[in-house]
C-alpha cells in the first residue's frame, strides 16, 4: 500500500507542475556481494544457517530536467556474516520522487541529509557496515534568495525493512553572507543554525520520560586563500535514552577547526568536545541503530590493515580531544628531497573522558544514576585516556617507475572502553609498514606491502581473543592491463597468550602461546563500468570500520564473490 500512495503522491506532482517527464536519462547500477561459508574453529569462525550467502542492491533512477525518480531494491539471501540478521528478506528498501527548480525542491519518500558538519543531524548509507538511516517522508530546500537556503524535513527513520517509531521533524538555515551581501572578497563568510525535534510516546511511569526532545546547534566559517576555520556548537535537551543510563542530563557538543595551507605546506587542528551527544530517533536504540547525528572521531582515517585492528570511534556521550596535522614537502632536487620530491607527514591525536561526578537519586529503594556534574565550558579534562596516537609518514618517488611510502604509527587504545566491558586494559602498539609500487610497462604493475605490529596489552584474557598479540603481513598486487588483478596476503597473528585454567584448582592457571595465518588470494576483473572478483580465505573477527563508525563483526573462512555494474 505505501508503494501505491508513493506513486499516487508522484502522478500528482507532476500533474500539479505541469512537468514533460517524456525526455529523461535513465540510470542505475547494480552490486552483489556472496559468500561461501565454511567452518573453521581455529579463528572462531562459526558454520552459520545457510553455506552460501548475499547480499545484493539494485538502484534505478530516471531524470528530467525538473524530476528525479528511484528506487533501490535490496535481497538479502541470506545476509553476509556480521550483518544484523534483521535485514534477511527482500524489497523495495528505497523510493523517492524529487521535483527541483531554482526556488524549490521537493523530496517524497526516502531521502538522505545532512545539517551542518552532521553533529545534530546525519542520514546516510554506509554499505559495509550495514548503516541505512535514511529518512521516509518528506523534504523540502528553499532558495529565496542569494545565499540563502532553508531545509525542511520530516519524516522516520529506516530500520530495517520498518521504520523507527520516533517522528522527527528539522529545519536548517544556512547562509552564504558573501553571496548575499555582494562582498567582493577574498575571504568567505558562512553561518548556520539548525534545530531537530524528535517525537516518540512514551509508557512509562518511573521515570517520566519526555516524549518531544528539542536540540539546536550554531555554525560558523571563514575561508581565505591560504587558511580556514569553522566551529560548531551543539545543545539537546535531557534525553534519556539506552545509552545514556537513562541520564536526565542535557547533551552539548562543540567542534572548532582550523587550517593553514601554502605551497609545499599545511597545518589542520581539529579540537572537539562531547557530553551526552548520542541523538537518535528511538530512545531504546543501541549500537548504530537510528543515528540521528555524527561526529567524526580526532584521529587519522587509517586505510592500512594492521592499523584499522584497534580503531577509534567517538565516544558521543563524553569525551574531549584534539588532533593536529603537518604535512611538508621537501623540494625536489635537493639533497633530502631527491629527485622527485619527497612528502613529510606528521599526526598527533589523542582523546580523554570529560571529568564529571555521578549524582545518585533513589528510587523503589534502589541506587539509579540519573544525572552527574560536568561543566563543559571548563578546560579540564578527565584522566582517563580513551585513545592516544603518534603518526609518521614519509612518500617519496625514487624513480619515474617506482614510488614507495613508509609509516610508522605509535598509539594507546582502551580497549575496554571502546569495545565495551571486554577485560583487557589498555593496548600499547607500534606498527611499521613499508608500501612499494613498481611499474613494469605496457600498463603493468606490482604493488607490495609489508606490515608490522607490536602489541602490548594490560592483562591476558581468559580466553582465546585471536586479536592478542604481535602481527605481521604480507601483500603482493600484480596488475596487467588487460583488466585483471591478482592480489594475494597473509596476515600472521603470533604470541598470542591465553589464561588456561586447572581443572584441580581453578584459581591456578598456566599461559599458552598460540599463533594464527589469515591467508587471503583474490582475482578480480574490470571492464568499462563492470568488475567482478573472487577470492578464498580467513579474516578476522574483531571491529570493522568504516569513517570512524564501527561495527563487530565475526570471523569468516572460505570464498567470497562480487559484481558490480553501472549503466
Amino acid at each position: 500500500m505505501k508503494y501505491l500512495s508513493f506513486l499516487i503522491v508522484f502522478l500528482l506532482s507532476t500533474s500539479l507542475y505541469s512537468i514533460d517527464i517524456s525526455n529523461g536519462t535513465l540510470s542505475g547500477n547494480f552490486e552483489s556481494y556472496s559468500q561461501y561459508n565454511f567452518t573453521d574453529s581455529i579463528i572462531g569462525a562459526e558454520r552459520t544457517e545457510e553455506i552460501f550467502l548475499s547480499n545484493s542492491y539494485f538502484y534505478m533512477t530516471y531524470n528530467t530536467s525538473d524530476v528525479t525518480v528511484g528506487m533501490r531494491f535490496e535481497a538479502y539471501k541470506n545476509e553476509l556474516v556480521g550483518y544484523d540478521p534483521r535485514y534477511r528478506g527482500h524489497g523495495i528498501a528505497h523510493r523517492f520522487a524529487t521535483y527541483k527548480s531554482d526556488l524549490l525542491d521537493i523530496t517524497v519518500g526516502h531521502f538522505y541529509e545532512q545539517f551542518g558538519s552532521g553533529m545534530i543531524l546525519r542520514a546516510y548509507e554506509e554499505r559495509l557496515l550495514g548503516i541505512d538511516n535514511a529518512f521516509d517522508g518528506v523534504r523540502f530546500k528553499f532558495r529565496p534568495y542569494k545565499g540563502i537556503t532553508l531545509t525542511g524535513l520530516a519524516g522516520n527513520q529506516r530500520d530495517f525493512w520498518e521504520n523507527g517509531d520516533g517522528l522527527v521533524r528539522a529545519a536548517d538555515l544556512d547562509l552564504d553572507l558573501n553571496s548575499m551581501l555582494g562582498f567582493n572578497s577574498r575571504l568567505q563568510y558562512n553561518l548556520g543554525s539548525s534545530v531537530v525535534s524528535r517525537f516518540q510516546r512514551s509508557l512509562s511511569t518511573s521515570p517520566i520520560l519526555p516524549e518531544n526532545v528539542f536540540a539546536y546547534s550554531l555554525r560558523g566559517g571563514l575561508i581565505g586563500s591560504n587558511f580556514s576555520v569553522d566551529a560548531e556548537y551543539l545543545y539537546k535537551y535531557n534525553d534519556p535514552n539506552a545509552t545514556n543510563q537513562q541520564s536526565f542530563n542535557p547533551g552539548q557538543g562543540l567542534i572548532i577547526n582550523a587550517s593553514y595551507f601554502q605551497k609545499g605546506f599545511s597545518f589542520i587542528i581539529n579540537a572537539h568536545k562531547v557530553d551526552n551527544a548520542d541523538m537518535r530517533s528511538n530512545r531504546s536504540s543501541v549500537g548504530q541503530e537510528l543515528m540521528l547525528n555524527f561526529i567524526a572521531p580526532l584521529t587519522r582515517q587509517q586505510t592500512y590493515a594492521l592499523a584499522t585492528i584497534f580503531p577509534f570511534a567517538t565516544q558521543l556521550n563524553g569525551e574531549m580531544g584534539i588532533q593536529a596535522d603537518l604535512t611538508y614537502k621537501l623540494p625536489r632536487n635537493s639533497l633530502l628531497g631527491g629527485k622527485y620530491g619527497t612528502t613529510l607527514n606528521f599526526n598527533y591525536s589523542q582523546v580523554n573522558s570529560i571529568d564529571s561526578t555521578a549524582i545518585f537519586t533513589e528510587v523503589d529503594d534502589r541506587l539509579i544514576t540519573y544525572s552527574y556534574d560536568s561543566d563543559f565550558i571548563s578546560p579540564n579534562i578527565g584522566d582517563r585516556v580513551y585513545f592516544r596516537e603518534f603518526n609518521f609518514e614519509v612518500n617519496r618517488r625514487f624513480s619515474k617507475n617506482f614510488k614507495s611510502r613508509f609509516t610508522l604509527i605509535r598509539s594507546q587504545y582502551d580497549r575496554n572502553q571502546i569495545e565495551g566491558g571486554v577485560k583487557y586494559g589498555m593496548v600499547n602498539s607500534t606498527i611499521a609498514i613499508l608500501e612499494g609500487t613498481q611499474k613494469l610497462g605496457k600498463g603493468k604493475a606490482l604493488r607490495f606491502e609489508a606490515q608490522h605490529m607490536w602489541a602490548d596489552m594490560d592483562s591476558i584474557p581468559d580466553f582465546q581473543d585471536n586479536q592478542n598479540g604481535n602481527w605481521a603481513m604480507l601483500l603482493l598486487e600484480y596488475t596487467l592491463p588487460s583488466g585483471f588483478y591478482f592480489t594475494v596476503f597473509n596476515m600472521y597473528n603470533y604470541d598470542n597468550q591465553e589464561k588456561i585454567y586447572d581443572d584441580v584448582d581453578p584459581s591456578k592457571y598456566r599461559i599458552r602461546d598460540f599463533s594464527l595465518n589469515y591467508l587471503n588470494a583474490n582475482i578480480a576483473y574490470i571492464y568499462d563500468a563492470t568488475r567482478f572478483s573472487i577470492g578464498y580465505g580467513r579474516f578476522r573477527g574483531g571491529l570493522l570500520c568504516v569513517g570512524g563508525i564501527c561495527r563487530p563483526v565475526p570471523a569468516f573462512s572460505g570464498f567470497n564473490f562480487s559484481i558490480s555494474s553501472s549503466f
